[in-house]
């Protein structure tokens, strides 16, 4: 019999005096309807059915176990951005970014800045040998970090979302894929996980982002990256580590004036032009950024200027405003940094330290003349140091010890040297004595 006149007929509407075939045709006919289009197979099944002579759920089942099952690996997930094919301006390329993200986000202060240009080092990190983290921080929920993550990942190469993942997952893919790592519930997801933390940890350096792991049947040791561009979105204060390690945006909840389109998956989808001529400004000025030595600024502290050197190189290739512009964000995100982080019991004996010597006289002050000094101050945690009772000399040796600074005993009593904690004042607070 000629079936494919038969199902000519039927796909034309014909199918008044449908014929048995038999069993090897009937196998022959679903392997062709499993090789159709979803949609178009959806138009047919209940005639193929009908013809067939067997059920619409059998053949439903029948079909299903001919495709080909969805691949949900990485090479699927993680797709190749294919650069602008016209030359994109460096200068206009970040304007157009910081207009992006505050026109979706809520942000402080020269975050703007500091995200516009994060996006490109993202596209640009091989040229980098320091990966700083942007690390987006809030005191409670709803305050638009998943929002401004999520644009982050519409304008990056590879974006690789990570809520709950093990490390030895991201190292694998970090190795095979080279995407931008995005971890959202930070607060939960860093926990307890000190391996995780020290993936983060280890990234930000290229020269020490691999970690060590037995691989294989035979358990034989391989070293895999952890190189790649990362974004934390998290709730609170993020560990000192990765504080060290991050540009830190710190978000609040959006007020009534605030005026931002809110963002959908077709916002992000509308983005990728844009990601297009950030990928196409890298590729163009790649020698460039690998070559770049940044004059850094003076106010940043050593590991705010590391963080800092990949995205000034990027400012300088760019022109126009964006190397002051960026450089004056730094400054000011690192002066808010300073007055607002905690600062750790040691740090604070010394800033109190510090107001002492301020009119101190003499090159020694004993043990029991600076406790004197330090509980008299009714607004000091000194004289309350202890549930309720005051700090005790043995204490303050304590603290001052992780300075490196001990007591030296005479005859009578034990006493610091004025010089040994003006270094350490000098050392530590940002506002030692003179």
């Amino acid at each position: 019999m000629n079936w494919n006149a038969h199902f000519a007929r039927a796909d034309s509407g014909d199918t008044a005096s449908p014929l048995l075939p038999a069993t090897d045709t009937i196998r022959d006919r679903i392997r062709y309807l499993a090789s159709l289009d979803p949609l178009d197979y959806e138009c047919r099944r209940q005639e193929e059915a009908t013809a067939l002579n067997i059920r619409v759920s059998v053949l439903d089942e029948e079909v299903r176990k001919l495709r080909p099952a969805p691949d949900d690996g990485a090479a699927d997930y993680f797709v190749e951005l294919e650069p602008w094919p016209e030359p994109v301006d460096g200068a206009e390329l970040l304007e157009e970014l910081v207009a992006t993200v505050n026109r979706f986000c809520v942000l402080p202060k020269n975050s703007n800045v500091l995200i516009a240009t994060w996006v490109v080092h993202a596209h640009a990190h091989d040229c980098a040998d320091i990966s700083p983290i942007l690390c987006l921080t809030s005191p409670e929920k709803r305050c638009g970090k998943s929002t401004t993550a999520s644009v982050v990942s519409a304008l990056v190469p590879k974006p690789m979302h990570a809520i709950n993942i093990s490390p030895a997952v991201v190292f694998r893919v970090i190795e095979a894929e080279k995407p931008t790592l995005i971890i959202d519930e930070g607060d939960s997801f860093l926990k307890d996980n000190e391996d995780m933390r020290g993936l983060l940890n280890g990234g930000h350096d290229r020269r020490t982002a691999y970690v060590w792991r037995s691989a294989g049947d035979d358990h034989e040791p391989r070293r895999f990256r952890v190189w790649g561009p990362k974004v934390v979105a998290m709730i609170g204060r993020p560990p000192d580590t990765i504080v060290d390690r991050s540009i830190l945006v710190r978000l609040r909840r959006k007020r009534p004036e605030d005026a931002v389109e809110r963002f959908s998956s077709r916002s992000g989808i509308a983005l990728t032009p844009l990601a297009r001529k950030a990928a196409r400004w890298v590729t163009d000025n790649n020698i460039r950024l690998s070559e770049a030595d940044p004059d850094l600024p003076d106010a940043l502290n050593d590991r705010a200027q590391d963080n800092a050197r990949p995205l000034c190189a990027i400012a300088d290739a760019a022109g126009g405003s964006w190397p002051q512009r960026l450089r004056e964000a730094f400054v000011a995100i690192s002066q808010q940094e300073v007055e607002e982080e905690p600062a750790s019991p040691g740090v604070l004996l010394l800033a109190d330290i510090a107001d002492i010597l301020g009119r101190w006289k003499g090159d020694t002050i004993s043990s029991r003349e600076l406790l004197a000094e330090l509980t008299a101050d009714d607004e000091g945690p000194w004289a309350e140091w202890r549930r309720g009772d005051p700090i005790t000399a043995r204490g303050v040796a304590r603290l001052l010890k992780e300075f490196s600074i001990r007591p030296t005993r005479d005859r009578t009593s034990r006493f610091y040297r004025v010089s040994d904690l003006r270094e350490a004042c000098h050392l530590y607070i940002e506002a030692p004595p003179k």
